[in-house]
């Protein structure tokens, strides 16, 4: 009886689509206050291309916005963020062509303060600090070395023990999966950047 009722818990607790082996350690963690071992969000694709050919991160903004209610365009976000020749204070380049670079995490915290009502830079934090963000309903913008860019971003959306899932705008695929390790090998030359609210 105690473990049905877990199980109802955790299917409660987690998407649908979630293994019962996910949804049971989802029920038990609300259940003892422990971060699960496993855990995903539903968080809807969106393809970068072709609106915003250098757009990924505006697109994972989208994603975000998407996610929490507050649902703006791929346009709407790009013609209200900042633009100056500095990624760290504005988007570098034209994200609507193929002359953008990006715009890092200090440059988005009005914007999001503004729509989502506040802003986490995780920038260097530990992939353990990712799990507990996404644990806690948050999906996590991530600069990587990816598709042959310096600079592209991807949105975390869940997590295994060993591996990450995301959403890649560039490719359109939702529920990717990465190891840990992998993972911080390609946040290296983006000297580790995450952003989330």
């Amino acid at each position: 009886m105690a473990v049905a009722g877990l199980l109802v818990v955790g299917w409660r607790a987690v998407p649908t689509n979630t293994t019962p082996v996910v949804a049971l350690e989802n029920g038990w963690a609300k259940l003892t206050e422990q971060q699960p071992k496993a855990m995903q969000l539903q968080v809807a694709i969106k393809a970068q291309r072709p609106t915003l050919p250098t757009g990924c991160e505006i697109t994972d903004v989208a994603m975000l916005l998407e996610f929490r209610g507050k649902p703006q365009s791929l346009t709407q976000i790009a013609d209200e963020i900042p633009y100056t020749d500095d990624p760290e204070t504005g988007f570098w380049g034209n994200p609507f062509n193929d002359t953008g670079y990006t715009m890092y995490p200090p440059a988005w915290r009005s914007y999001f303060e503004k729509h989502l009502g506040s802003f986490t830079d995780l920038s260097q934090k530990p992939v353990s600090t990712f799990r507990q963000e996404l644990a806690a309903g948050k999906p996590i913008v991530v600069w990587v070395h990816m598709h042959g860019f310096v600079a592209h971003a991807i949105l975390l959306t869940g997590y295994t023990n060993q591996t990450f899932v995301y959403n890649d705008p560039y490719t359109g695929k939702a529920n990717r999966r990465i190891s840990s390790q992998r993972l911080w090998e390609l946040m290296a030359s983006q000297n580790y950047r995450a952003m989330t609210y």
